[in-house]
């Protein structure tokens, strides 16, 4: 069978959060937001608490291209799926991990991972909004060997 290109897109879905959501993690990361839609009272089988909140939204941190909307239909984020994204550099890991503990939880502080990994670093974070983020960069100090 032959392979066809295909592009994941990461969907999110909140509770009413959304827009600030995606706003705190292009603070975390740098990106752009494309494109964003609003339920509206027009919006069929619209709820009172979905009006003006965002239906669909389509968004980029670094060069990977994300989608996220306020669904009302999800009581919390699976914690089986994790983000991870890979930073240049441990001042920008640090930022990110200090941005998206804002109101939620490190799980695992920034550290170097274990041997014979260790030429990088690692964070788990669980952010204000239910997901979970694994942050990395590559280690400043690893052991030198030989």
């Amino acid at each position: 069978m032959e392979k066809k290109k295909i592009k994941i897109i990461p969907y999110l879905a909140f509770m009413g959060n959304c827009e600030e959501a995606v706003h705190t993690y292009i603070e975390a990361f740098g990106g752009e937001i494309y494109g964003m839609s609003r339920w509206s009272e027009n919006t069929f089988e619209t709820t009172p608490e979905q009006i003006g909140k965002v239906m669909h939204i389509e968004f980029a941190l670094g060069n990977t291209r994300m989608a996220a909307g306020d669904s009302f239909d999800c009581s919390e984020a699976n914690a089986a799926i994790r983000l991870m994204i890979h930073m240049d550099s441990e001042k920008e890991a640090l930022y990110a991990v200090s941005v998206l503990a804002k109101g939620g939880t490190v799980l695992s502080p920034l550290q170097p991972h274990p041997e014979p990994d260790d030429s990088g670093c690692g964070s788990i974070i669980k952010d204000r909004f239910g997901f979970a983020w694994i942050i990395t960069c590559p280690n400043p100090h690893p052991v030198k060997r030989g």
